[in-house]
């Protein structure tokens, strides 16, 4: 609009054309920062390692993160962050309890308790 001569208060030059693009600019620089942080952050996330069952040699063996597949099972121990979403198969409490801090995903510290179903508990395990 400050391009039209005859509504334009600055005579048809585009004043605010210079400092909008240094705005756009900076957001731009920023923005590709933060999605360089968060994959660095998602690439340290996908090499970690974790515990799988293997049915050829029948043991745990370690797999990365990346490399899970749907039906894999997976053997997670204490203070282990837990690579995925998981169906509980077993728990090394009598009662099927477990206990998660869920904090990277909902920010709250507090424990959450989750059981596993008493006619699977332990025949996994």
């Amino acid at each position: 609009m400050q391009t039209i001569k005859s509504i334009s208060i600055s005579n048809g030059v585009p004043a605010s054309a210079y400092p909008l693009a240094a705005v756009v600019f900076v957001a731009m620089l920023k923005d590709a920062f933060e999605d360089y942080k968060r994959n660095k952050s998602d690439n340290e996330e996908n090499f970690k390692a974790t515990k799988v069952y293997r049915h050829s040699t029948n043991s745990f063996e370690d797999v990365i993160w990346k490399d899970l597949k749907p039906g894999n099972i997976v053997k997670v121990s204490e203070d282990e962050a837990i690579p995925a979403d998981l169906c509980l198969l077993g728990s090394s409490d009598s009662k099927g309890t477990l206990y998660i801090e869920t904090k990277n995903l909902d920010g709250e510290t507090n424990l959450k308790n989750k059981y596993v179903h008493k006619d699977i508990n332990g025949k996994f395990g």
